[in-house]
C-alpha cells in the first residue's frame, strides 16, 4: 500500500486524479471534522462526487485512500497536541475521533514506534536532549478509525 505523500496535495497543480476544486472541498471538510466520526460517503459528498469515483480519484491524486489520509492528519494533530502536553491522553484521543484511549494508543504506537505518553514526555524534555526522534514515519494506510 502507498503512504500519503509528504507534500500537501493541493500544491500539486497537475496531479492526476481528483481535480483541485474537489480536493480542496474534501480537504476542508476533513479538517473541519477531524475530531468527528464520518464516512467516506460524507467526504465524497463534500467534494460533490460519488463515493466510488471519489475514492479512486483521491487515491490517484494523494497516493493513499481518503480514510488513510484522515488517519495521517489525525496522527499529525495528535503529535501537536501531545507536544503541548496541556491535556490528558484520553482527552486527545476523544478530541480526534478515536474510539477510546486504548485504540488511540495502539494506533499511535503502530504509526510512530512510541506510545503517546512517551512521545509527550520526549517533547517536554526535547530542549535538554535535542530533537524528538520518531522511530517510524506514520503509515496511515495501516491505521484505522471507527467511522
Amino acid at each position: 500500500m502507498h503512504a500519503c505523500h509528504d507534500t500537501h496535495p493541493a500544491v500539486q497543480r497537475s496531479a492526476p486524479g481528483l481535480n483541485e476544486r474537489a480536493f480542496l472541498r474534501a480537504d476542508a471538510f476533513i479538517l473541519r471534522n477531524l475530531g468527528r466520526n464520518f464516512t467516506l460517503a460524507d467526504v465524497a459528498s463534500a467534494a460533490c462526487i460519488s463515493r466510488f469515483h471519489f475514492a479512486r480519484q483521491f487515491r490517484q491524486r494523494v497516493g493513499c485512500s481518503p480514510m488513510a489520509y484522515v488517519m495521517r492528519l489525525r496522527l499529525e494533530r495528535a503529535k501537536e497536541m501531545l507536544a503541548r502536553g496541556d491535556q490528558r491522553i484520553a482527552d486527545t484521543a476523544a478530541a480526534l475521533g478515536f474510539y477510546d484511549q486504548s485504540h488511540f494508543t495502539r494506533t499511535f504506537r503502530r504509526a510512530t514506534g512510541v506510545s503517546p505518553r512517551a512521545f509527550s514526555h520526549q517533547c517536554r524534555h526535547a530542549g535538554a536532549t535535542g530533537p524528538i526522534r520518531i522511530l517510524r514515519l506514520p503509515d496511515a494506510a495501516q491505521a484505522h478509525t471507527h467511522p
